[in-house]
């Protein structure tokens, strides 16, 4: 783990109130902390099939951008920000969504509408599907 970089991370949110949105490359970027994502999921893939599918999505043309919604930020070392939701901004498709993340066994996969943060809404018009562990 990047601990320069996971510090950062938390230092940037850790005095904002929530929601804490972060793009998915900063999330991955020096993450190897598999409690970070996908806790739940059985057996577990490991965080770097988490971070080539996830962050993979950019290189499409129809996904704009990749978001973690920051559950929990824990201020001991060693221990990256925890996320079970990830919101894809773009037109992909809800099923080829699916599809593509099911390797990673995702709970959830469904379009947002209401429940979008300010930030995401802000700077895109694009729709947005969600993707969660829990």
């Amino acid at each position: 783990m990047d601990l320069i970089k996971c510090n950062s991370l938390k230092g940037d949110f850790y005095l904002q109130p929530k929601p804490w949105v972060v793009s998915a490359k900063r999330f991955f970027d020096g993450n190897d902390d598999a409690s970070s994502v996908g806790w739940n999921v059985t057996p577990y893939p490991g965080i770097d099939a988490f971070r080539d599918l996830l962050t993979g999505l950019l290189s499409r043309p129809d996904v704009e951008a990749v978001y973690a919604l920051l559950d929990e930020l824990d201020l001991s070392e060693n221990v990256w920000p925890s996320t079970d939701l990830f919101f894809v901004v773009g037109t992909i498709p809800p099923d080829e969504l699916r599809n593509i993340l099911n390797p990673l066994e995702p709970d959830e996969i469904c379009p947002v509408q209401f429940s979008v943060p300010e930030i995401i809404r802000q700077q895109h018009r694009a729709p947005v599907v969600a993707a969660r562990w829990t």
